[in-house]
Parts: structure tokens; C-alpha cells; sequence
């Protein structure tokens, strides 16, 4: 096979990869339910859910769960299916495979750099964004709340990604996922 393809995680996974993969993917439909906020400004430990699955299971993996996560997780709120948050998941399962993937400790430089880059680019303006189309408002009606509220969550996610990475239980219970 192609040496670029296991850099993005292109790899055939174990029974033990598929099934720990069920069961992140269990964990963060769990934990995307225990939001804090209402439907246009929330906040969920999901994303360390999304971030412990790129880190593993790298860029090709991630963005797939994103994608099913969305859907399901949308199907089950009642909501109707927009892909505009879909487009969301994947880029932010994108910059954490980036970031993330095939390293064994993650500095706290950079998860707040990554951090940082999914407030700023992926909530602020995109789901900003999105959010507005839903609403038929303008982009700026909803962007105060929408900043102060990464504003408020930006060093919390900071800080829980790097301890949640660096973990050593969460290690030790990594899986070798491939074949």
C-alpha cells in the first residue's frame, strides 16, 4: 500500500480498533447529550471524545467517525440535518489528526494552538455561520455570544486536552488499533 495512506491512518483496523472505536464513538454521542447552553451557543466535553480518536486513529478514521457522529447525533436530537456542521466536525477531526496523530505526548503549546485555531476558524466563524443560514440572520447577530462563549471555553478545552492526551491510564489502555 501507498506510504501516504498510513500517514492518514488508511489502514485496515483491529477487531480490538473497531470495537474501541464503537465505544469512543458511544462516549462522545453520551457526552454531545450533556450540553451546556442552548442550540445556538453550547458547550460538551465531546471534543476530547473527537481529539482522543484523531490522536489514535489518525485523519482518514477521525474525519469518518465526525461524519457519522453528526448525523446520528443530529437524527437523535430532532433537529433537521444541516452539512454545514457536518463540514464543521471534519475539519475540526481534521486539525486534531493533524496535530495529534502519532504523537505520544502533546505539549500544552499545542493544544492551545490547536485550540485556538478550532475556536477562531471552525466556531466562531463557521459554526457562527451556520448558525445564522439556520436562523436567517446575519452573521453578526449571533458573533458576540458566540466569542465571549469561546472566549470563556478556549483555555478550559486548552487545558482538558493536554491533561486528557497526556493522561497515563488513557495511555496504557491504547489499543493497537491496526492490523
Amino acid at each position: 500500500m501507498f506510504n501516504g495512506f498510513k500517514k492518514w491512518g488508511l489502514r485496515s483496523l483491529s477487531i480490538r480498533g473497531m470495537t474501541y472505536l464503537a465505544l469512543l464513538m458511544a462516549a462522545e454521542l453520551v457526552l454531545d447529550r450533556f450540553a451546556i447552553g442552548n442550540s445556538n451557543v453550547r458547550f460538551t466535553f465531546s471534543f476530547l471524545i473527537v481529539a482522543l480518536i484523531a490522536k489514535w486513529y489518525g485523519p482518514f478514521w477521525s474525519m469518518g467517525v465526525a461524519v457519522i457522529i453528526d448525523f446520528i447525533s443530529t437524527m437523535l436530537s430532532g433537529q433537521p440535518y444541516f452539512i454545514g456542521f457536518t463540514i464543521s466536525a471534519v475539519l475540526a477531526a481534521l486539525w486534531y489528526s493533524i496535530w495529534f496523530y502519532q504523537q505520544e505526548n502533546i505539549s500544552l503549546k499545542r493544544t492551545i494552538f490547536v485550540s485556538l485555531i478550532i475556536a477562531v476558524i471552525i466556531n466562531i466563524g463557521l459554526n457562527s455561520l451556520w448558525v445564522a443560514i439556520l436562523a436567517k440572520t446575519s452573521f453578526f447577530y449571533f458573533l458576540p455570544i458566540r466569542c465571549l462563549k469561546n472566549l470563556i471555553s478556549f483555555p478550559i478545552q486548552s487545558f482538558l486536552l493536554y491533561w486528557f492526551l497526556n493522561n497515563q491510564t488513557l495511555q496504557r489502555l491504547k489499543p493497537n488499533v491496526f492490523k
